[in-house]
């Protein structure tokens, strides 16, 4: 649950944050509207910190906060994601929701046809830092981050436009596809994050 911002805070240079209203080169984030705006207090933070509510479940991509994000890409915007779109409590990269392609399409389409550049990151060792029976964070552990290669996706991106709904979709598929294989890749070369499994809250199982 620390690892936006804790992460991310320590790798952006420190000065971005004192001339983020003249810059604007802090990311924006997305969080589930039900965990990071379930209050006033908790929504006031949040926005502040540059972080847009997406509502989980049967309301899929078609929401304007997907809309939203892709306008701040087209712009030369950061935008992080956390494409599971969920906690995996057993330290693996789970599967990915792809709406990370509609996101990459819609931007590209309002850019005229250029692609957002897609970096993925990949980070372990936070599962010891803040665990999830505990809630304070652990000082002295190590966290290893990996930085990969700028995601080639022109191949895939130049069927963003079709008029057939059916390649939209398997167009987005095969985006999200493209990314997960590129963090598996970061995922292979990172130490394996703590399994925490046996001490995870119940939840709901994730919809189709």
């Amino acid at each position: 649950m620390f690892d936006d911002p804790g992460v991310l805070s320590l790798l952006m240079p420190w000065h971005w944050l004192w001339s983020e209203p003249l810059t604007e080169k802090v990311r924006w984030s997305i969080c589930a509207k039900e965990v990071c705006f379930k209050n006033e207090l908790l929504r006031h933070f949040f926005v502040n910190g540059k972080t847009l509510p997406v509502e989980r479940g049967k309301v899929g991509v078609n929401q304007p906060v997907v809309s939203i994000a892709a306008h701040t890409l087209a712009k030369g915007g950061w935008v992080h994601l956390f494409p599971e779109g969920r906690i995996n409590y057993d330290g693996k990269l789970g599967p990915l929701r792809w709406g990370v392609g509609k996101l990459i399409c819609q931007a590209r389409q309002l850019n005229g046809g250029r692609d957002p550049a897609l970096l993925p990151f990949y980070h372990s060792g936070m599962g010891d830092v803040l665990p999830i029976t505990m809630d304070r964070l652990n000082v002295g552990k190590q966290v290893e981050v990996r930085v990969g290669e700028l995601i080639r996706l022109d191949d895939l991106t130049c069927n963003c436009d079709s008029a057939d709904a059916g390649v939209q979709q398997e167009t987005w598929k095969a985006i999200t596809a493209r990314v997960k294989d590129a963090l598996l890749d970061l995922e292979r070369r990172c130490p394996p994050n703590p399994d925490q499994s046996a001490v995870a809250p119940k939840r709901d199982p994730p919809p189709s």
